[in-house]
């Protein structure tokens, strides 16, 4: 997504938009918003008089606006992954697609951006229903579907992708990325900093570089933040799929971004610096017209106003935080002035000019992207009625001078106006770049290149800033002078620990103007006042002056003699903290369950197992282990404690598996963790193999028998040998790049059961691999359903034992643990078993893509199986819901359409304080039989709420808010 537009959004990304405004699009073609209108007056006059686009060009770009945007995607993951993708797509679908007639009309095959390094990103202009309906491209959206739902295309728009692009990001760099959310920028600084990573790691494993605390991993780091809680959850769905241990999420506002401890080869804590920063700003967002329909129903001049402030405060805090000689890259998705060249001269003025800060030629990078210099200067500011204003002074001299000044301050003003190309003071702002929709048919977008070329010293206070605006709202109403918002801290030092406080909130955009998020100004429980405190254990302020003006840490008292920050007398009120995050505890090397799983997969001694961690207060490896980066550890641990609010971190390696055989290591390697451990494990928890009808029957089938000796099938014959010889448990199952067979080495986790072996992966991947390496559109066997609940059936009948409501409640409640935990909605897990109890399938929530239902997971696994039970039950931790807010299907219309499904069992009903649910009372109305499952009714609450059992809750959760847009979501054109 092109910057970070406040509050409206519209659409996923590139073909974003509301997609119900939409026109219906023609035989491939894509027309303008034929259904919605494309003016607004204001809007046009702005850009019109502003004399930003040339006049000769002007057609040109206001037409392009009108047209709807291309969609565009990305290839992902490593860029060795990433192409063999792409060649798939060259090879197998694209010949297929270019000189078609649709309906009279040639379409347009997908092709690459040129300016794309690799052509890894493309673009495709054809209209929805070409590709719905003309068979070629039916294939081509399949394809896209697929891949996308496994994580290895991602939809971004085009612009979106130039920041990271220009940032020269480094395996050893440690990255920041202030403003985050949705993610698809943060996935491309990941890329980045994981960059040839296989041949670094492969010589590790072969002993030709010795790194006990990498294992050959880039050393660097990848800090993603967002302000808003739920948004970093997004933020994490969006870059999960990269499997990156060198990455972090915090959630914190930007403007006052904490600072971060590292301890030095001394043992002694210093200030964490950054090498590069990604500062892709809230803005206006009025470049995005082309899928915004918000931009042409709301846009205002307010919209730039009242983010300038907070758009400086979060470019001087990024400086603040930059190495000396590292980068910080400023961008938005907006081409208002105020927003980009006015932000970049005030942040380089209040961090002490060129000699400190310096803008970078960029010009030589991405040679084939049009693109258009910055504005020297010249610019002028319109205010909300329409007028227009050349500097400050005018202001002051204008009619409603008091409103005026409350909104307009200096630094929205060219400063540069004056002075000659030869003047060595003279900001350069012809070095930013603009992107505009006709050069290329994209968005329109700012990019910015700053370089750190000293330490900063002394930050200049914010002339006019929000204490003047305070005064003057004060003096109109008669306020006392001692009540508001408070002032900015003049001539604070960079090295000072700032405290925030919930006031420092900015004017918020003009109503309805397109936003990408709410300002979250405050940060919950930082309600202190200001304060700075040298700590003993902290680098002195005085002493070179290399501390980067962060938010105080807990534990940090007010030095005796510094005024403290005056409290607001009508302090704004606060939303709910967000749930507390359970904390990150690293397990020793010689944990004996990390001694269990070295003995089990003979792992290597060399493995770098002081970076394993679980994520409860005990340090006790229950139901997962992750793998982190030895730089993220070191952030995690030397900031324990502080008010730094740490949301994710490291890889899912190991997942305990309920087992019930002795002498079997319970703990499975996890798919997200296997690129990290395969290459250290040894030889005899490993399978190998060739041949390419091995791999196609491991993907197609479920489960596919181990047959005696003597007696092989058809399915795993190659490696039916090896895998009959494994003891039961996990292994790795690894595929060799072989001539006429795979271009490129696999690898897949691989159980085996006493008379059975299964590829540990999510159906969807199964599907897109047999799309991508077969061709094979068709559907899965599993063979573990084929007529087999009959006879387990039968036998359960003759043993006639009571079943157990009580134990297979408590298995729901641990699968509802696997949910990835969002604020919006609950955690359930449901199991489906035979009348005897035999399980046939289970869910939870969210475990498929979008807001799925733990119920709704397990009946489509039954459903999709090649037998259906006649009779079955569900036992679900949570009431199914009898109504969905976004129009979907309910859990309890899905049960009754399964005639098979002949009673519910329910660990807790839904709390009437969020949504009311009737799913009982329908279910026994139609005859289907309810039974409350007594005595797990504070459990079930407990997982609901991702509390760890807990009670209480956010405000509004429920199961069914939904409508969240991911960029990089499914793409369903």
């Amino acid at each position: 997504m092109g910057g970070k537009r406040l509050k409206h959004r519209a659409g996923n990304n590139s073909g974003g938009g509301d997609r119900s405004r939409r026109n219906n699009q023609g035989a491939g073609q894509r027309g303008n918003y034929a259904s919605i209108p494309t003016e607004n007056a204001l809007y046009e006059s702005f850009y019109k008089q502003s004399s930003l686009i040339p006049s000769e060009e002007w057609e040109d770009f206001w037409a392009s606006l009108q047209r709807t945007l291309p969609t565009t995607f990305r290839f992902t993951g490593g860029k060795a992954h990433a192409l063999g993708v792409l060649k798939t797509l060259k090879e197998t679908l694209i010949p297929h697609l270019v000189g078609i007639e649709w309906e009279g009309v040639l379409v347009e095959a997908p092709r690459a951006l040129g300016w794309f390094p690799d052509s890894l990103a493309w673009q495709l202009s054809v209209g929805k229903s070409t590709i719905r309906r003309c068979p070629p491209f039916k294939k081509f959206q399949n394809f896209l579907v697929a891949e996308t739902t496994v994580g290895n295309i991602s939809r971004q728009e085009a612009v979106s992708m130039i920041p990271p692009l220009v940032m020269d990001i480094q395996p050893h760099h440690v990255v920041l990325d202030m403003c985050a959310a949705p993610g698809s920028k943060t996935a491309q600084l990941i890329e980045a900093i994981h960059a040839n990573e296989e041949a670094h790691v492969q010589a590790a494993i072969q002993g030709e570089t010795v790194d006990d605390a990498s294992g050959g991993r880039p050393a660097g780091l990848v800090i993603a933040n967002d302000a808003d809680y739920r948004r970093s959850h997004m933020l994490i769905h969006q870059t999960k799929r990269l499997n990156s241990p060198n990455l972090i999420v915090t959630n914190h506002d930007a403007t006052m971004y904490p600072s971060l401890l590292v301890k030095n080869e001394d043992g002694r804590k210093e200030y964490l610096k950054f090498d590069r920063i990604l500062a892709d700003v809230p803005c206006s967002g009025d470049g995005t017209a082309r899928k915004n329909y918000n931009v042409w129903r709301d846009w205002s001049p307010l919209g730039a106003i009242g983010l300038h402030l907070t758009q400086v405060r979060i470019l001087v805090r990024g400086l603040q935080m930059l190495k000396v000689g590292g980068r910080i890259v400023y961008s938005t998705c907006s081409m208002n002035p105020i927003e980009n060249e006015a932000v970049v001269a005030a942040a380089i003025d209040r961090c002490g000019g060129l000699e400190k800060v310096n803008i970078l030629d960029c010009s030589d990078r991405l040679p084939e992207l049009k693109r258009r210099p910055g504005v020297k200067g010249g610019w002028r500011v319109m205010d909300k009625d329409g007028s227009w204003f050349s500097s400050f002074e005018q202001v002051g001299e204008a009619d409603m001078r008091e409103a005026r000044l409350s909104r307009i301050v200096p630094s929205m003003f060219p400063s540069e106006d004056g002075k000659s190309d030869e003047d060595g003071r003279r900001i350069p702002l012809e070095r930013c770049m603009r992107v505009y929709p006709h050069l290329q048919d994209t968005g329109a977008f700012f990019i910015t290149v700053l370089e750190k070329r000293a330490e900063i010293g002394a930050v200049k206070s914010e002339e006019h800033g929000r204490k003047k605006m305070a005064a003057i709202a004060r003096s109109k109403v008669g306020t006392p002078s001692g009540g508001g918002k408070g002032g900015e801290v003049e001539g604070t030092r960079e090295g000072a620990e700032l405290v925030p406080t919930a006031a420092a909130s900015e004017q918020p955009p003009a109503p309805g103007s397109p936003s990408k998020r709410k300002l979250t100004e405050a940060v919950a429980g930082t309600s202190s006042p200001l304060a700075k405190k040298p700590r003993s254990d902290l680098p002195d302020p005085d002493e070179d002056d290399d501390s980067d003006g962060g938010v105080q840490l807990v534990g940090e008292e007010a030095a005796p003699g510094i005024p403290a920050r005056t409290k607001s007398s009508n302090p704004p009120k606060k939303d709910k903290a967000p749930p507390a995050e359970e904390p990150f505890k690293y397990l020793p090397a010689d944990h004996h369950v990390l001694e269990n799983i070295t003995k089990f997969y003979d792992l290597s001694p060399r493995f770098p197992k002081t970076c394993f961690m679980v994520r409860n207060a005990e340090g006790i490896p229950s139901r997962a282990i992750y793998f982190t980066g030895y730089l993220a550890k070191q952030v995690l641990t030397s900031n324990e404690g502080s008010n730094v609010k740490f949301v994710h971190c490291g890889v899912k390696a190991f997942m305990k598996q309920d087992v019930q055989e002795e002498g079997v290591c319970p703990w499975r390697i996890q798919s997200e963790g296997l690129s990290i451990l395969e290459g250290w494990i040894g030889e005899t928890r490993v399978v190998r193999a060739k041949k390419r009808e091995t791999v196609r029957g491991l993907l197609k089938e479920l489960f596919p028998k181990v047959h005696a000796e003597g007696q092989e099938g058809d399915v795993i014959g190659e490696i039916e040998e090896k895998v009959r010889g494994l003891t039961m448990g996990c292994c790795v199952l690894k595929v060799e790049a072989t001539e006429g067979e795979f271009e490129d080495r696999m690898v897949f986790p691989l159980w085996k059961s006493r008379h059975s072996c299964n590829l540990m992966l999510p159906k969807d991947e199964r599907k897109a691999m047999l799309m991508r390496l077969f061709n094979d559109e068709s559907g899965i066997k599993d063979s573990t359903n084929k007529n087999s609940h009959l006879a387990r059936d039968a036998a359960a009948a003759l043993v006639a034992s009571p079943i157990d409501h009580k134990s297979l409640m408590a298995q729901a409640i641990a699968i509802a643990r696997n949910s990835t935990y969002i604020p919006s909605a609950f955690c359930v897990g449901a199991i489906i078993t035979t009348p005897g109890g035999t399980i046939l399938s289970t869910g939870y929530s969210r475990e498929q893509p979008g807001n799925t239902h733990a119920e709704q997971v397990a009946i489509d696994k039954v459903l999709s199986s090649s037998s259906v039970p006649k009779e079955a039950a569900v036992y679900t931790t949570m009431e199914p819901c009898s109504k969905r807010l976004s129009g979907n299907k309910s859990c309890v219309e899905r049960i009754l359409e399964c005639s098979w499904i002949r009673k519910v069992y329910v660990g807790v009903a839904e709390p009437g304080d969020f949504v009311e649910n009737s799913g009982k009372a329908v279910l026994e109305a139609a005859g289907v039989g309810y039974q409350l499952v007594e005595g797990l009714e504070g459990e079930c609450l407990g997982v609901a709420r991702g509390e760890g059992g807990k009670e209480g809750g956010k405000e509004g959760e429920g199961r069914d808010e939904e409508g969240v847009c991911l960029e990089g979501g499914n793409v369903v054109m």
